[in-house]
């Protein structure tokens, strides 16, 4: 076991009062091992939507058509408390989960897989899905046994574990300044500040659907918005464009530099 093995911190996200989610990650964890912290999550419909620093609630209804969630706001919250508890604490690498997860039995093996390449990362993030095993993407790092780091063009969503250092906490905690995405797809807008994120596929964490039950989005627009709603026909044709432009760019940027470390890193 290597240092960064040995002084991995890893945190869990988790409502106080939500102790049958608590005590099942805890049944989970006890598999592998682990030293853990549990973290207390923001439960965002306690708080006004005006209350969540750096949220943009007009951009996001001008490019979604929608607000954010109250239980979007909170995790989106959750995630950037343990940013700056990261940058504030100094700590090179941490370990993020949701409560709601469950793992591939091989999980610890591709984790310290990981952990030990001599590669310089932001993010790495185990997220599951059919949408994300047919994707375009771009293999970076061959792990072993089918398993591979991945740079996708696309934002996938799913923010429920990933790795992340401390290089890569400052530079998602920049992007929470001004935000109208749920959190998942901030840490996909890699075009902001050249964030260097990768996805291990075939994924290896996934939520359990059951545990995961959310409630029906809030209206679009109201009949009294009328003003809005036409702006959002053109606002959010623009966005798309800037947006797949933007996404596209920097996945060609990093061409060069992933085949180079493809080749090196066997």
């Amino acid at each position: 076991m290597n240092s960064l093995q040995k002084h991995l911190k890893i945190f869990v996200i988790n409502l106080p009062e939500d102790q049958q989610k608590k005590n099942r990650i805890k049944k989970l964890l006890s598999k592998f091992k682990f030293n853990y912290e549990f973290f207390r999550a923001v439960n965002g419909k306690d708080k006004k939507i005006n209350s969540f620093l750096g949220y943009s609630d007009k951009k996001r209804r001008l490019f979604f058509g929608r607000s954010l969630l109250p239980k979007e706001l909170g995790i989106f919250e959750s995630h950037k408390l343990i940013y700056q508890k990261i940058i504030k604490n100094k700590i090179n690498h941490a370990l993020i989960f949701e409560d709601d997860i469950c793992f591939d039995k091989n999980f610890k093996y591709f984790l310290f897989k990981i952990l030990d390449l001599d590669y310089q990362w932001d993010l790495i993030r185990f997220i599951s899905g059919k949408k994300l095993d047919n994707a375009i993407s771009r293999k970076v790092i061959d792990l072993g046994k089918g398993h591979y780091l991945k740079r996708f063009p696309k934002l996938y969503g799913g923010a429920h574990a990933y790795l992340i250092s401390l290089r890569g906490a400052e530079k998602l905690l920049e992007l929470t300044n001004n935000f109208y995405y749920p959190i998942d797809l901030v840490m996909g807008q890699t075009w902001k500040n050249n964030l260097n994120s990768l996805i291990c596929n075939p994924g290896l964490v996934w939520q359990e659907k059951e545990l995961n039950i959310d409630p029906p989005e809030s209206t679009r627009f109201k009949k009294k918005e009328k003003k809005l709603l036409s702006l959002y026909i053109w606002t959010r044709g623009f966005f798309k464009i800037y947006e797949t432009a933007s996404k596209w760019i920097n996945y060609l940027s990093w061409k060069r530099r992933d085949n180079l470390v493809y080749k090196k890193i066997r």
